[in-house]
């Protein structure tokens, strides 16, 4: 398992299942949204290689603990989140309000969005037949 540790962020990298999980936390400026894009992209290659290239593997964005953030933060993540060169087979998000749901929608619209974890995991790794 690959893992950094940020007051801002936790990215946790379980190989052998080819799953990624982020724990967003607190209000964030742009430095700390381009230091998050630098550590994700840092860990991503801890991805096995062959059996789940990138592209491949199922994230979870835990974001119950992340404020709705200002304009300029959410534009860097709505950036991120169409960069296909870091894209998921699926992602999903845990959100706790209204507000950090809708502005989810605007900033990732492909993503499943879910007020409970359970829900979320049964969903990333359901099969795609």
């Amino acid at each position: 398992m690959a893992q950094i540790e940020d007051p801002a962020f936790t990215i946790r990298i379980e190989a052998a299942r080819n799953y990624v999980e982020i724990c967003m936390l607190g209000l964030w400026d742009e430095p700390t949204a381009r230091r998050f894009e630098r550590e994700l992209r840092s860990l991503l290659p801890a991805l096995p290689k062959g059996g789940c290239p990138i592209g491949q593997q199922n994230t979870l964005f835990d974001s119950t603990a992340y404020a709705v953030q200002p304009q300029d933060v959410s534009a860097q993540l709505a950036g991120l989140a169409a960069d296909p060169s870091i894209g998921s087979r699926r992602i999903a998000v845990l959100v706790s309000s209204t507000l950090s749901k809708l502005q989810t929608r605007r900033i990732a619209p492909g993503y499943g969005i879910f007020n409970d974890r359970d829900g979320a995991t049964k969903w990333l790794f359901e099969r795609d037949d």
